[in-house]
């Protein structure tokens, strides 16, 4: 990729994705297609990074993305409000067993890769990635727990990738996390 034109994609995907979550923060289901745009954008970047487990999980938003918002578009009351609710304990123990091996094996496949700069955490924040995206197109309250443990590990690696306007992107993505978890937990609903 020109290296003139990656920071310009860079900061694009980052401002997208930022307004994206802060939607979902809101509950408001207009940040999943805005979110389409961000990840569209991020997977060059990170294709180019030689992140390919991240450029992976892109593809992966794209496809989440759609279902997420078809989820948040027939899960409202019926005064339009977004309902939210805990996730069940099954789902919980499930979930997260099923990101343990999907860490496991990405981490293996990339090991392969000679290209792979940074298995591990790529392999860890993708896995985990793909639960917490699960769960909040599920409505979960938990995925906004999920995604600031994601977001702290995400920061750390972009620093040492010298990404910068995906370190700040997460930085801020980490306090997204926090205010959709409390905001969340006012519009409750048991499960």
């Amino acid at each position: 990729m020109n290296l003139l034109l990656e920071p310009v994609i860079e900061f694009a995907s980052s401002a997208t994705c930022v307004v994206s979550i802060w939607l979902n923060t809101r509950r408001n289901s207009i940040g999943w297609p805005i979110g389409l745009i961000s990840v569209t954008l991020a997977s060059w970047v990170y294709l180019s990074s030689g992140l390919f487990a991240e450029c992976g999980l892109q593809v992966f938003y794209f496809l989440s993305g759609i279902y997420g918002w078809w989820q948040w578009e027939t899960g409202k009351s019926n005064e339009g409000a977004l309902l939210v609710m805990k996730i069940p304990v099954s789902s919980l123990w499930i979930s997260l067993l099923a990101g343990l091996v999907g860490f496991g094996l990405l981490f293996g496949f990339l090991t392969t890769i000679n290209r792979s700069s940074q298995p591990f955490l790529d392999a860890l924040i993708t896995a985990f990635s793909i639960v917490a995206q699960i769960w909040l197109a599920r409505r979960w309250i938990e995925n906004w727990i999920l995604w600031i443990l994601i977001n702290l590990v995400s920061i750390c690696l972009y620093v040492h990738k010298e990404l910068w306007f995906f370190s700040a992107l997460y930085g801020i993505l980490l306090l997204l996390a926090m205010k959709g978890y409390f905001d969340w937990k006012k519009g409750e609903k048991q499960a």
